[in-house]
């Protein structure tokens, strides 16, 4: 009865196997963060993109209204 017992509370040796499907689990848990963090940047990337890009025309209009007003008073 005393070695049922020491068998039941001894500690669970690790196999290999063990190991594979611990590796494989962090593994899937680091590639889904890249993919999140992938994700997050791309959004980034493009918002700050869009951002410039409105600001790029917005400058050119505002600068060729005052050309365009420059010669017009001109004009007059």
């Amino acid at each position: 009865m005393n070695e049922a017992r020491d068998t039941a509370l001894a500690p669970r040796q690790l196999t290999v196997e063990d190991l594979k499907q611990k590796a494989l689990h962090v593994r899937d848990i680091a590639e889904s963060g890249v993919r999140t963090t992938l994700k997050q940047d791309t959004t980034r990337v493009l918002i700050v993109g869009a951002v410039a890009v409105v600001a790029i025309v917005s400058l050119a209009y505002y600068l060729g209204t005052r050309r365009g007003w420059d010669a017009v008073n001109d004009l007059g």
